[in-house]
């Protein structure tokens, strides 16, 4: 169920991208020739993140492994966007052992993109995730209450077998 949230929010994000691209006549206008190129920069930085993202839910688990480990050193070493970006991505890989929302959610909510413009890419991205995380949390909370119901059904099933049995 994981796999197929993150692969809705790849899917979401990539349009939500191509959404967000300048339009030709835009991209012509030398007076907003900053904003377009950070627009596609980004754009582009997201496109990449998504491409890192399937990437991971291809590898072996021991590549995996390693790339975990390896992204976690550099980002506790140099602490930058992309590092906290690709971090995040890596603890939503569905299955992983590092999972840990908590974590997650801590990462997500310390990314500087989410204090970017509200047209940005990368914050669209972050909040994106954000909301997808919250719904698996919300999700998983819902799952272990009816798993709890049914253990107790189980119980109390298991009681009135015991006394009908007791009973002949």
């Amino acid at each position: 169920m994981l796999k197929s949230i993150c692969l809705a929010a790849v899917m979401m994000a990539m349009s939500g991208c191509a959404w967000l691209e300048p339009a030709p006549e835009e991209a012509a206008a030398p007076a907003t020739a900053r904003p377009v190129t950070d627009h596609a920069r980004e754009n582009a930085e997201v496109a990449a993140l998504l491409a890192y993202y399937q990437g991971l839910l291809a590898m072996p688990a021991e590549e995996l492994k390693r790339e975990h480990q390896a992204v976690s050193q550099t980002f506790a070493r140099d602490r930058t966007e992309l590092g906290r970006l690709q971090l995040a991505l890596l603890l939503c890989v569905p299955g992983a052992p590092w999972h840990d929302d908590a974590r997650l959610m801590t990462l997500l909510d310390g990314a500087a993109s989410r204090k970017a413009p509200a047209d940005s890419p990368r914050r669209h991205f972050v909040t994106l995730l954000q909301k997808l995380v919250a719904e698996r949390q919300r999700e998983q909370k819902r799952a272990d209450e009816l798993q709890q119901k049914l253990d107790s059904m189980l119980t109390i099933e298991r009681s009135l077998r015991g006394r009908a049995a007791r009973k002949k």
